[in-house]
């Protein structure tokens, strides 16, 4: 199985509260990778945030997914939208699919929809590539960190996620914490706390975690590692730095 942790590839924009789709960046090589470990385009899966999202809603995402992978010249003859209306058909959507994307949004209920459709032991036989953007990416952990981003009604923080990796991910990561508003500062403070019992990679919009076949795992772009209340960064963008049997080496 070939697994991708994405943050933000920067595929679409809103203007006056319109949603305007674009092609799928190809900051740090992503989209040339995807094409190159997709065997085949026949079947694409996108998996909703929120087990508690409108059809309509999960819709419009996927569709912005689709299209702006179809604008970098990644068409599949089929695609299939998974949420919490589908759950029995998960196993049937998932069965053969060459991608599954995993997208972004609220980690937490995400977590609950993966439950309920038992996603963990159906990805468990998967061949294909796994994509998690965002929650989806920090979802595919073994085992979760979902740094509180709320003062006084922050979700839970640790559960278990699908197993995919042991690499937990802060998507949208801002080193800079100069304009940080007080919910910014509670989470900085929680990320940095929970460094001293995982390491965690801070990635920043634009970069990507990839991980072949061989369980190799590399990071793409700028990224840094927090761990044991340190903050360094170690790869930045048009590099990558690999990271095979916790020994890592520039590139």
């Amino acid at each position: 199985m070939i697994r991708i942790l994405t943050s933000d590839f920067k595929n679409y924009e809103k203007k006056d509260g319109v949603k305007i789709t674009h092609p799928m960046s190809n900051e740090n090589g992503i989209v040339d990778q995807l094409k190159k470990v997709l065997k085949e385009t026949k079947k694409v899966v996108f998996v909703a945030s929120d087990i508690n999202s409108t059809p309509d809603s999960v819709e419009s995402y996927a569709r912005i997914f689709f299209d702006s992978i179809k604008m970098v010249g990644i068409t599949f003859n089929e695609y299939y939208i998974l949420d919490g209306t589908k759950v029995d058909k998960a196993r049937e959507y998932i069965e053969k699919a060459d991608l599954v994307f995993l997208c972004g949004g609220d980690t937490y209920n995400q977590h609950l929809l993966f439950e309920k459709m038992d996603l963990k032991l159906l990805l468990s036989t998967y061949s294909g590539v796994v994509m998690g953007q965002s929650a989806g990416a920090i979802n595919m952990a073994e085992h979760c960190f979902n740094s509180p981003e709320e003062l006084d009604e922050s979700e839970p923080v640790f559960f278990d996620g699908l197993g995919l990796t042991n690499i937990n991910i802060e998507p949208h990561f801002v080193y800079d914490v100069t304009n940080f508003n007080e919910n910014d500062k509670y989470q900085r403070n929680a990320i940095i706390n929970e460094s001293y019992n995982r390491p965690i990679y801070g990635q920043c919009n634009g970069s990507h975690v990839f991980i072949d076949d061989n369980n190799i795992a590399t990071i793409y772009g700028e990224t840094y590692l927090i761990t044991n209340g340190n903050i360094e960064k170690i790869c930045d963008n048009n590099q990558k730095l690999v990271i095979s049997n916790s020994i890592s080496r520039h590139i």
